[in-house]
């Protein structure tokens, strides 16, 4: 996979990202609110490239249940409950993954991994999109969340479209 800058050259990103990826704050990489603004979902972004370019043919699943460390199927919409996300606030040490992530850490890098995807190859595999959307019901909690509702719903649409 060719190194190349997305945020600074969106016209090298696929088609069908620039197409879905409307919203400027899609391709803001100083944002701490946008996707890829923070240096996690920075981070996430590149890591995702680097991960594809050892596992060209994975399903974006085999990506998340490696940043999930094996645990894909831990992370589901129990972890988005609101019962769940104040237990987890009030307990961060025993939050899922707490070792390895924050709960903003990990939603983010699900999210940027997702949308890296989208970025690159033009679509976000079906299979994945229901941890995407775990990620923004956990970021939509008003205790939980850093991002806007406003930024949540351009990313939740852009994942429903791709």
């Amino acid at each position: 996979m060719t190194e190349h800058d997305p945020f600074n050259e969106p016209e090298i990103a696929h088609p069908r990202a620039r197409e879905l990826m409307r919203e400027p704050l899609f391709w803001d990489c100083v944002d701490e609110g946008a996707p890829f603004g923070s240096d996690e979902g920075s981070d996430a972004y590149y890591e995702w490239r680097n991960w594809r370019s050892e596992n060209p043919d994975a399903p974006l699943t085999d990506c998340f249940d490696w940043i999930l460390d094996g645990n894909l199927d831990a992370y589901n919409e129990t972890l988005a409950s609101d019962a769940q996300i104040e237990i987890d606030l009030a307990n961060p040490d025993d939050a899922f993954l707490s070792d390895q992530f924050d709960m903003f850490t990990l939603d983010t890098t699900i999210i940027a991994t997702g949308l890296g995807q989208l970025m690159d190859e033009g679509r976000i595999d079906e299979d994945a999109k229901p941890f995407i959307y775990v990620a923004i019901k956990r970021q939509r909690n008003p205790k939980a969340g850093h991002y806007d509702s406003t930024t949540l719903d351009a990313i939740a649409r852009v994942v429903d479209e791709s």
